[in-house]
């Protein structure tokens, strides 16, 4: 697996596993142990999470691997290079206010608002083209986004269309493997995603789209992988603060794509 993607999708792997999988009641309760101690993982071994969790050494590290992640100190490795302290996150946008209503308001109405005005709707016509006419349609994305994708994967499965979402191109082997024709979407307003699966993607056949912010792109030295994308989407943010993307660009990104679901119910109606 890719060391860059196992960086970036720790936590989110664990919660994939939680939301997606139907887990037994070992694996349930190691998931779940991890959750609620994510920051304690540091300093925690197999045989201490075998002996808290009432589970062999091999059923930690048969989960860890369902997940991506060689063993239990493959996955502690990966957490310590990008630490995912949601704690942290919340408290900062609390002490910034960013949870008061009226900003809430402001901030969200601003940046659908953005959106509205600014999306070249020729090209996301073009996208929806693409989705519907390719056999299958991938999403690269991560946590928030990866949650809240969801519901539009429900809507677009509802349409007899295939959609999945994927954090990594080697999870999505299975699909390409199988898919005749592809559209893939990658979808990053901090900009990590872009360069760590750029290799990996650029050997795929089909349709690609980006959904970035361009400044952050910039940031995470993933401007140059735009080339090899056959659409792009700017969605503007107004400042260059991480924690401000959790939480107001999920709002964006719902907007985005419930006007890209329209354009594609009305092909299909």
């Amino acid at each position: 697996m890719n060391g860059g993607i196992k960086t970036l999708s720790v936590k989110q792997r664990i919660l994939d596993a939680t939301h997606g999988r139907v887990l037994g009641r070992p694996d349930w309760g190691l998931a779940q142990f991890l959750l609620l101690h994510y920051d304690e993982i540091d300093r925690l071994r197999t045989s201490d999470l075998a002996e808290i969790c009432h589970i062999s050494l091999s059923t930690v590290r048969r989960f860890c691997q369902s997940i991506g992640y060689d063993n239990f100190s493959d996955l502690r490795r990966a957490k310590l290079d990008n630490p995912e302290n949601q704690y942290e996150i919340a408290v900062e946008n609390w002490k910034n206010g960013l949870y008061q209503p009226r900003r809430l308001y402001d901030e969200s109405r601003g940046a659908l608002w953005e959106i509205g005005q600014k999306t070249n709707f020729d090209a996301l016509g073009r996208l929806a083209g693409e989705m519907l006419a390719a056999d299958a349609t991938l999403i690269f994305a991560l946590r928030p986004y990866t949650f809240i994708l969801q519901e539009f994967q429900s809507q677009y499965a509802s349409l007899g269309r295939q959609l999945f979402i994927f954090d990594s191109v080697a999870s999505a082997a299975p699909v390409i493997e199988t898919a005749k024709s592809l559209c893939c979407v990658t979808l990053s307003l901090a900009g990590v995603l872009f360069p760590a699966i750029d290799a990996p993607l650029c050997k795929l056949d089909g349709f690609n789209a980006a959904v970035y912010c361009p400044h952050m792109l910039r940031e995470a030295g993933g401007e140059s992988c735009l080339v090899h994308y056959d659409e792009c989407f700017p969605i503007h943010a107004r400042t260059q603060e991480y924690n401000y993307l959790e939480l107001y660009g999920k709002y964006a990104v719902m907007y985005f794509f419930d006007m890209l679901l329209g354009l594609l119910v009305e092909r299909c109606a």
